[in-house]
């Protein structure tokens, strides 16, 4: 707001424009954007900004508050994939620990040559006849 340079009018001095100095000097802008506050406003209306008022009185910032709550969310996803992980790498060693038995297990013994085949071999590693034939 700018202020207009008291005139001389006939001896006199007009302080029209001055006379609301009273008024600028109590009336608050933002720092930011230089909008006029409310004098109550914690943040500014124009760009939202928090403002001195709004620091003096330790209310926090939405950002702020959105900051925090995504800290937060990452920690429980780090978390929640750690324990993921533990249970993944458990169910992959139980299933190799069944495979492995079950392929001990299941060996087939040909008929021809006596050899031990594996549970799903159709054929003899050994002499190439088919398995399950006499």
């Amino acid at each position: 707001m700018r202020f207009k340079a008291a005139k001389k009018r006939d001896g006199q001095f007009l302080n029209r424009s001055l006379s609301i100095l009273p008024l600028v000097i109590s009336m608050v802008f933002c720092l930011k954007c230089g909008k006029e506050l409310p004098e109550d406003a914690c943040f500014c209306p124009s760009c939202g900004v928090r403002t001195q008022k709004g620091v003096e009185a330790g209310v926090s910032v939405p950002v702020e508050e959105l900051r925090v709550a995504f800290a937060k969310i990452g920690q429980e996803m780090e978390k929640a994939f750690r324990t993921a992980a533990k249970e993944i790498e458990a169910a992959f060693k139980t299933v190799r620990e069944d495979v492995r038995e079950s392929k001990v297990r299941a060996t087939v013994v040909c008929s021809e040559c006596g050899q031990k085949n594996s549970g799903d071999a159709s054929y003899c590693f050994n002499c190439g006849k088919r398995l399950g034939q006499r």
